[in-house]
């Protein structure tokens, strides 16, 4: 699967705005890094597992961005306390914010803009803190914006078809949400944009959002599984691999094929 970071022509969704939340690359998917040590996936890197897996986190941001751009969502924050992401977001024409403490009142800047905005969490965690503070600076920053899509930044397999058909299949819900593989976890919630209470992401998340009023969008778990697959282990990373990844998470995976570099500067 090839495609661009931005959207192109009429497939453009309009007033649709997406947040992906990364954490520091030291603390990013554990739980993978040590199935890859178990398993060898990555075993191309001179740096060993721990390049691989720093890699690989950056390059399954990559691919999902690059999905959403493609489905025609035109703007597209990553929150991240980490430089190499905050890089990698920007290369792929994501908007990159720093991820702040859990209080502060102060400035946070949006493509070079400062907007206060009060923004307050103390009590919820980091993740879920980090997707607030980017749809809160989305949605100041784009008032057009109605309609917010949280989406887990581990979607290597992600298609334009599916997060098109997911987000016609949100459209008219105040909030949407679409697990994952398993069924407890949540991969995507779509949300009207002031909607301004953080989500909730992680253990049996897809229960919460469920009870906080979200529809859910497959119940049957039969629906996009290319959507429902994000890779916490190597497990569902040969999932995703089945399902087919994209151009990024490939090259990590696979340096001798052709097209994109195998490793993303994580530096």
């Amino acid at each position: 699967m090839q495609w661009g970071s931005r959207p192109i022509g009429p497939m453009g969704l309009e007033g649709v705005a997406a947040v992906l939340a990364v954490k520091d690359l030291d603390s990013a998917k554990t739980r993978l890094a040590a199935s890859l040590r178990v398993t060898g996936h990555c075993r191309h890197r001179a740096g060993g597992t721990v390049g691989a897996h720093r890699d690989l986190v950056l390059a399954m941001l990559a691919d999902t961005i690059g999905a959403l751009g493609a489905a025609g969502v035109a703007d597209i924050a990553v929150v991240t306390p980490d430089d190499a992401v905050l890089r990698v977001a920007a290369e792929v024409g994501a908007i990159g914010i720093r991820e702040r403490p859990a209080v502060d009142h102060g400035h946070r800047p949006v493509h070079g803009k400062a907007h206060s905005d009060g923004f307050t969490s103390r009590g919820v965690d980091p993740l879920n803190r980090a997707y607030a503070q980017g749809a809160m600076a989305l949605s100041a920053d784009r008032p057009g914006v109605h309609t917010m899509v949280l989406v887990q930044a581990d979607l290597p397999a992600a298609t334009p078809r599916s997060l098109r058909e997911v987000l016609a299949a949100a459209a008219g819900h105040r909030q949407a949400v679409l697990g994952d593989r398993d069924g407890t976890g949540t991969t995507l919630l779509v949300r009207d944009a002031s909607e301004s209470a953080p989500p909730r992401f992680g253990v049996d998340s897809l229960t919460a959002h469920i009870n906080a009023g979200a529809i859910d969008l497959d119940p049957t778990g039969l629906l996009w599984p290319d959507l429902r697959t994000d890779v916490d282990t190597a497990t569902d990373l040969d999932a995703a691999r089945l399902l087919g990844l994209g151009p990024r998470t490939i090259a990590v995976l696979d340096p001798s094929q052709p097209g994109v570099s195998g490793s993303v500067d994580a530096s």
